[in-house]
């Protein structure tokens, strides 16, 4: 089910199903920002990643000696329908809650509300996590918001586009493998990271070369990153204040059609995985009866 978000700026559309942003468009020329999702280059648009995410090394996790598989990476909320507990004109509350499904692949009782409010300036959204189980339990959380680059109304070239992190500052990422997997140290416990090496500090522009199995930044200070049109100085702007990990991705074809900008709360497995839940790097502890809330707003300038 489409819920449909509008004011005198903005028209949002919101899929019930992942609780996934399907559209954001601006209502003075009605172009789109958010990729519209075609199967043959990729399907999505923006989705919500829980309980963990990124890669999966062989599909499974260990939980307390018992093996819980995954069919995909990012675990299985973008794979869900959501339950619409609040709609009016320009809020909407999605809410997932464990069921026989989620249990087979996560052993815990909890609530994850995703909540989307328009304003002035863009689209607040709020993504809160609660345990609702009698036990702790580990879990990270992101998103995966693809924005249409270059946008049609106003390039045809890809390289009019940059990224910017809102404090220019040294950028550093953490090693992958070309399959996306954590590099470690010799010891092979510790993620490695280095400088990234831009030539502009904080600024990353964009070609058709793309970014592979894409980049992870850590260790920013930043509270946004943003895409810049070149020719406008237009800016589509996301949250990353009190993210520890962003990661920057486009589509693999040859053709680049979208940039991913991706605030996270945990990492890929390690190339050298254990496979226990418990030891992942990255994860958020989350005693039970308690919440954790994190926001990734989008703001237009």
């Amino acid at each position: 089910m489409l819920i449909k978000l509008k004011n005198d700026k903005f028209t949002v559309e919101i899929n019930s199903f992942g609780a996934e942003i399907n559209s954001f468009c601006l209502n003075k020329d009605n172009s789109d920002l958010i990729w519209r999702g075609s199967p043959s280059v990729w399907k999505n648009h923006a989705p919500i990643l829980f309980p963990f995410v990124a890669r999966c090394l062989d599909g499974y996790y260990l939980i307390d000696g018992k093996k819980y598989e995954f069919s995909r990476n990012h675990g299985f909320a973008r794979d869900m329908e959501t339950k619409v507990i609040f709609h009016d004109e320009t809020k909407a509350i999605f809410e997932l809650t464990e069921n026989d499904d989620t249990l087979k692949k996560f052993p815990y009782k909890f609530s994850l509300c995703s909540e989307y409010e328009l304003t002035e300036k863009g689209l607040n959204w709020k993504l809160i996590v609660k345990n609702t189980d009698s036990l702790d339990f580990k879990f990270s959380i992101g998103t995966h918001t693809a924005f249409t680059c270059p946008q049609k109304n106003k390039s045809q070239n890809i390289n009019d586009y940059y990224l910017e992190f809102q404090n220019h500052e040294e950028l550093t990422s953490v090693l992958c493998t070309e399959d996306g997997y954590l590099q470690c140290n010799e010891k092979g416990n510790v993620p490695v990271t280095k400088k990234y090496g831009e030539s502009k500090k904080g600024i990353i522009p964009l070609t058709n070369e793309g970014f592979g199995n894409g980049h992870l930044f850590t260790n920013f200070t930043s509270e946004w990153v943003g895409l810049r049109n070149k020719n406008d100085n237009s800016l589509i702007k996301i949250s990353t204040k009190g993210f520890p990990y962003c990661m920057i991705w486009q589509n693999t074809t040859q053709q680049k059609e979208f940039v991913c900008i991706e605030p996270w709360h945990g990492i890929p497995d390690k190339i050298n995985t254990n496979h226990e839940w418990n030891n992942k790097e990255g994860f958020i502890l989350l005693q039970s009866g308690k919440s954790f809330t994190c926001e990734q707003n989008i703001f237009i300038e």
